[in-house]
């Protein structure tokens, strides 16, 4: 086997050797946070993410774009950190992940042109009004952090949708995944939290969260 080939081999199977123990991980995370297992939860939470930021300054090479999606990840890290602790910072975690779908909007868009198709618009709007309007008498004392929080999500999901119309390559299609999923986690979060809890949302909002930050990641 060539030099050049052997080491691909090691450099593919080290990725995956990556990929499998972010998995593992947020596996563990979520068990162990739907069962209650607080110090177990406040172990892997964070662990996960770190993997990922991980798994992102290892494999991916140096770019505006690699290292803004990793500055993205920290912030959701922050923010995490804040909603896992037993007196939960909430509006402070808010304002975390406000900046972390700040950074990771100018990630997606530093990679976009400026002409964007107007359709993905309609159904965004249609589903942050029903979440909205579930939610708007539960929010009555944070409504205005969650409206700008809103409007961050929505326009983070707007240019990740863009991504695949515009450029080539699976990258951009995990990128869009990813920004999807993001917006399902939090819009879950939403409904759970100001309309009606239910018992498997912290499980759908972890797993989806960890599988949306994956995604982006991958996407460099």
């Amino acid at each position: 086997m060539a030099p050049a080939a052997e080491t691909d081999e090691n450099m593919n199977f080290g990725r995956a050797a990556f990929i499998l123990s972010i998995v593992v991980s947020a596996a563990a995370a979520i068990t162990a946070d739907s069962r209650h297992q607080r110090l177990l939860a406040y172990f892997f939470r964070p662990f996960t993410i770190m993997l990922i930021i991980g798994f992102l300054l290892e494999t991916r090479p140096h770019s505006f774009y690699r290292n803004a999606v990793a500055a993205g990840l920290a912030l959701c890290l922050l923010g995490d950190l804040m909603m896992m602790l037993k007196k939960k910072r909430f509006l402070t975690g808010l304002a975390f992940f406000l900046g972390a779908l700040a950074v990771f909007t100018v990630a997606f868009y530093s990679r976009v042109s400026r002409e964007f198709l107007s359709w993905p618009v309609i159904p965004l709007v249609v589903l942050a009004g029903v979440v909205l309007f579930l939610t708007w008498q539960g929010t009555e004392r944070q409504r205005v952090p969650v409206l700008f929080y809103m409007l961050a999500l929505l326009t983070m999901t707007r240019v990740g949708l863009e991504q695949p119309h515009q450029l080539p390559g699976t990258g951009p299609w995990l990128a869009a995944s990813g920004s999807l999923l993001f917006l399902v986690s939090d819009m879950v979060l939403a409904l759970n939290r100001f309309y009606r809890p239910f018992k498997p949302a912290q499980v759908i909002i972890l797993s989806t969260f960890y599988l949306a930050l994956l995604l982006i990641a991958l996407s460099v």
